[in-house]
């Protein structure tokens, strides 16, 4: 137990040190540009999955791939015009919006996402009552918080609703 306290004081002070080096830190970021993009690859990723995901049933004139199709073909045609217009203010050197990120910033969302992500893995393989103490205390270390009875409330809670959910009102959690 004590070798996971000094890793855990080990990764605090590394943290501790990239956020002082990452502080100020900005970016330059194109979101005219960036979005339609984004929704281009979504979109054509969808087309690609789309085969093995929607099963045709039966022919005809509408199918289940039919509505779905509509709208990536939307979302398809949206982002070129959109891309194509962003082109051409470049092409003739007019300015497009510029919007600056804070790196650090991003950073603390994507490991908000990945502990989210971890939640929802280990919950079919673990359970509910324990990835929820898992991610719970975990995000609690993750914001820093000191206090001990936090940890106990978050614990108990995570705990008292898994217990309710399952006994008293017999649904079973995943």
């Amino acid at each position: 137990m004590q070798k996971f306290f000094t890793l855990l004081l080990r990764l605090d002070s590394k943290i501790d040190r990239m956020g002082e080096t990452l502080k100020d830190k900005k970016v330059k970021f194109y979101p005219t540009l960036v979005g339609p993009i984004v929704f281009l690859l979504f979109a054509l990723a969808a087309f690609l999955a789309m085969p093995s995901q929607v099963k045709i049933q039966a022919e005809g004139a509408t199918t289940a791939r039919t509505f779905p199709t509509l709208l990536l073909e939307i979302i398809v045609v949206g982002s070129v015009v959109l891309l194509a217009t962003e082109l051409f203010k470049i092409i003739r050197k007019k300015t497009i919006e510029v919007q600056e990120i804070e790196i650090l910033t991003e950073i603390k969302a994507v490991v908000i996402l990945a502990l989210l992500g971890l939640y929802a893995l280990l919950m079919p393989l673990i359970g509910f009552i324990a990835s929820s103490l898992l991610f719970s205390v975990a995000m609690l270390y993750y914001f820093r918080i000191k206090k001990r009875s936090y940890y106990l409330i978050v614990v108990l809670s995570a705990l008292v609703i898994g217990l309710i959910f399952r006994y008293l009102l017999g649904v079973r959690l995943p």
